[in-house]
């Protein structure tokens, strides 16, 4: 099961990954799962020929959170710790990954798994999708940077709520609050999420870094931040890729971005 816990495949400019654990629901906790991505992964920031992850889960199902019966048995606290820094890599990679990830999210996402689709730069959700921060529910605080990702998503009112209570969030409102962004027919998700990889794998490398490097890292004092926008605004301005998409655009033809 460790093997192949995690399938990656690639896709012209685009790798698909799929966590392959349904026995246990594609828990993040599964034998082999976060080591697998976290493979993956390196592969695919190794990998210049690589612009965009799509990261999903096997048989209609993306994750169904942590491994409650590993970590119940765990009755040490530095040992839970640790088992928790094992998974911190994956989920600060992605948010501070000068490439870009999709979540393809078909079925539930809870608990961690919710948190791994939350930091994505972009999530599809099909229909019959179902989102928990359930760790409430058994009694625990949230992890899998939901701390991060749900507020940054939802806002911290909504943010409150789902992690206080628990509560389901359905498609219809997960598209309407904000938490996913487009909405795929149900086992259309990879598809749906595909399409977008593939545009977004032809865009401008510098600039899409540039704002998602802002997005993590923007002050919080409003000229510091103008200033920031501005430096940041100036050297994508003075890139090749500039010249190439403004090119481009008065010359009626497609772009051909290069990242630099």
């Amino acid at each position: 099961m460790t093997e192949q816990a995690v399938l990656m495949e690639t896709r012209e400019a685009v790798a698909v990954v799929t966590i392959n654990a349904y026995a246990m629901r594609n828990a993040m906790g599964a034998p082999g799962v976060r080591e697998g991505l976290l493979e993956a992964m390196e592969r695919f920031e190794n990998d210049d020929s690589l612009r965009v992850m799509v990261l999903t889960g096997a048989g209609g199902v993306f994750s169904a959170g942590g491994n409650l019966d590993a970590l119940r048995r765990i009755r040490d606290v530095e040992k839970i710790r640790q088992r928790l820094e094992a998974g911190g890599p994956l989920l600060q990679r992605i948010l501070t990954s000068e490439k870009l990830y999709i979540a393809a999210v078909e079925g539930p996402a809870f608990g961690a798994g919710l948190g791994l689709a939350a930091c994505c730069d972009l999530m599809v959700a099909a229909e019959g999708a179902r989102f928990c921060a359930a760790q409430i529910r058994v009694g625990a605080a949230p992890d899998g940077a939901l701390w991060w990702a749900l507020p940054f998503r939802v806002g911290a009112g909504r943010a409150r709520r789902i992690l206080l209570t628990g509560e389901e969030v359905s498609l219809d409102e997960a598209i309407h609050i904000g938490l996913a962004d487009v909405r795929a027919e149900q086992g259309a998700a990879l598809e749906t999420a595909l399409k977008h990889a593939r545009r977004l794998a032809a865009g401008p490398p510098l600039a899409q870094a540039t704002i998602k490097r802002l997005f993590t890292a923007l002050p919080a004092d409003l000229v510091e931040r103008l200033r920031v926008e501005r430096e940041t605004a100036a050297e994508t301005f003075a890139s090749e890729d500039f010249v190439e998409g403004a090119s481009a655009f008065l010359e009626k033809r497609r772009p051909h971005f290069k990242g630099g």
